[in-house]
This record gives C-alpha cells, sequence and structure tokens, in this order.
C-alpha cells in the first residue's frame, strides 16, 4: 500500500509539474501589468493548495520506505531526488515567484523556469525509482 501511495504521489507532482510548466509559467506572459499582482497572488494560492497535500503524503511514505528498508539503496536514492525538488523549490522557484510578484519583472521568469526544470527532473526520476520499486 505505502509504495502505491508514493508512486501515487510522485506520478502526482510530475504531472503537476508539467501542466505548470507547459501551460502555466507561459500564461504569465499573456497577463497584464494591471492584473499582474492579484492574477500572481491566486495562482500562489491554488498552487499551495494543489501542491501541499501531496507533498505532505510524499514526504511520509518516503520517509516510512527509508525506516522500513534503510538498507536498501532505492529509499535513499528517491529521497535525495524528493529532497532535491524541495530545495529547489525553497532557494530557487521560491524567491524567483517573490521578485516576480513584488516588482511583476518578466525577467524573473526565466529564473523560475530553469529552477522549474530542475524540480521536473527531480519528480521525473523519483517516479522511476518509485515505479521500479513498487
Amino acid at each position: 500500500m505505502w509504495g502505491r501511495l508514493l508512486l501515487a504521489s510522485d506520478a502526482y507532482l510530475l504531472g503537476l509539474t508539467a501542466v505548470v510548466g507547459f501551460v502555466t509559467y507561459p500564461g504569465f506572459a499573456l497577463v497584464g501589468p494591471q492584473q499582474w499582482s492579484s492574477f500572481h497572488a491566486h495562482h500562489t494560492r491554488a498552487i499551495v493548495a494543489a501542491v501541499g497535500p501531496a507533498w505532505l503524503v510524499q514526504g511520509v511514505a518516503s520517509i516510512r520506505w527509508l525506516v522500513v528498508q534503510p538498507h536498501r539503496s532505492a529509499p535513499w536514492i528517491h529521497g535525495a531526488l524528493v529532497a532535491g525538488a524541495v530545495v529547489a523549490t525553497i532557494i530557487g522557484a521560491v524567491p524567483q515567484h517573490d521578485e516576480l510578484a513584488r516588482t511583476g519583472d518578466r525577467r524573473h521568469l526565466s529564473h523560475l523556469r530553469a529552477w522549474h526544470r530542475v524540480r521536473s527532473l527531480c519528480w521525473l526520476a523519483a517516479v522511476g525509482v518509485s515505479f521500479i520499486a513498487a
């Protein structure tokens, strides 16, 4: 059960990151300066609601996997990938979102998309690890 739950949360986050990368972030360029502040505030609230529960499930299931099978390499690799996505979010994506919200300067969007690619690769690899192990 836990393996499937982990795979489901990994796959959900990978799907969400694909939508954000291919739909949401390119759509940022279409929002005018007058609407930007309220649009970005809405995006931030909505994305936290979309990501938060999945991250919680992923985190709990990942930790459980490490505790139950500490001698195997797969849970450690998976944990490192999940941690990588979290770190890329905290040190990269969040500050870029903050600058976008504060200034509306779309030059930050290219930096945000670069950090997003890092997260996407981490989640893609995490899905691979959890799929093989499930």
